[in-house]
């Protein structure tokens, strides 16, 4: 059991990884002067979530390697292996922009 602890651990730290380089895409297009005003709109943070999602899927479709059970023993449907690594690494990309929006608030506060 602890070598499946351990390579969770590490596939948690890959999404991570991972993570940030799909925030850091998706930010890139949306940190255009014009759009970046309009980014406080509800609708326009709902579509760069929609991208976050979709590049998600996107990643976890052409790499097999990027499972969040990937290397343990634990069995799961193929299916819901690759909609829970997706949604895994959308929220990972999540809190990479939410701890960015930390950092960026803290900053201008000071």
């Amino acid at each position: 059991m602890p070598i499946a602890v351990s390579q969770l651990w590490d596939n948690l730290m890959l999404f991570l990884v991972v993570g940030v380089f799909i925030e850091l895409a998706v930010s890139a297009i949306f940190s255009i002067r014009i759009i970046d005003d309009l980014l406080n709109t509800t609708l326009l943070r709902s579509v760069k979530n929609a991208l976050v999602i979709i590049a998600a899927f996107g990643v976890c479709a052409k790499i097999d390697q990027l499972r969040f059970f990937y290397g343990t023993k634990i069995t799961v449907a193929e299916s819901v292996h690759y909609v829970l690594s997706s949604l895994v690494l959308a929220r990972m990309a999540t809190l990479v922009h939410e701890f960015i929006n930390y950092v960026r608030s803290r900053s201008k506060a000071m």
